[in-house]
């Protein structure tokens, strides 16, 4: 490394920083650009590279150590939230094909002859 280590007080004031910097890039191209807001494509880049550089400067910042037990407790919370949408997911799915099929024709209704 390079010898530069931060502190865990200092990622939210970076990450801050880099949201504001990003801020002023956007108000500078938009309006360059004559104020049409940019396309979801960039908008989406721009939020991929801040979760980067988020996650980048949480992990220098607790060491790899503390990342390693991190990331252990963080794919166990992901995998009890993949099954919690799963679960929501086949649940709504049932209810949708219930909701589909066609009611059977009771004593009272002559049904199609």
């Amino acid at each position: 490394m390079s010898g530069v280590e931060l502190d865990a007080w200092q990622i939210p004031i970076l990450v801050t920083a880099a949201v504001v910097l990003v801020e002023v890039v956007v108000n500078l191209v938009l309006r360059h650009r004559g104020g049409r807001p940019p396309s979801q494509r960039v908008r989406t880049v721009g939020f991929g590279v801040l979760v980067v550089l988020t996650v980048v400067v949480f992990v220098a910042a607790l060491g790899p150590s503390r990342a390693d037990q991190l990331s252990s407790v963080a794919a166990a919370v992901a995998a009890v939230v993949a099954l919690w949408l799963t679960y929501r997911s086949y649940n709504t799915a049932t209810k949708q094909a219930e909701q589909e099929k066609p009611a059977a024709p009771g004593p009272d209704d002559p049904g199609e002859s």
